[in-house]
């Protein structure tokens, strides 16, 4: 599995793109074991551009992978920023050990 987080300012603050991609074979084992739910901690997140008026708290590791740009979430700060990568990248990195 490849993930690739980066951060850059923004003018609200700091943006923060998620991205996962996953090999032939580890896409089949999702299929076969079980998807993977990944949390996405709201601390210190703005509102999401979509117009949902509720943050996503949670997206599946498939649907993830299936982002071509990825997922994004805009914080306030770079602290926050810097903890929601941590514990989502933390999250990828143990996700086909649980499936």
């Amino acid at each position: 599995m490849e993930i690739d987080i980066t951060s850059q300012q923004v003018p609200e603050g700091v943006a923060v793109q998620v991205k996962v991609l996953l090999s032939g074979r580890e896409t089949s084992r999702l299929f076969v074991s079980g998807d993977t739910l990944i949390q996405l901690p709201l601390d210190g997140s703005l509102p999401d551009t979509d117009g949902s008026p509720v943050p996503r708290s949670s997206i599946f590791l498939s649907e993830l992978a299936g982002k071509r740009d990825g997922l994004f979430r805009t914080f306030g700060d770079a602290a926050a920023a810097q903890a929601f990568a941590g514990v989502v990248r933390s999250q990828l990195e143990t996700a086909l050990e649980a499936s």
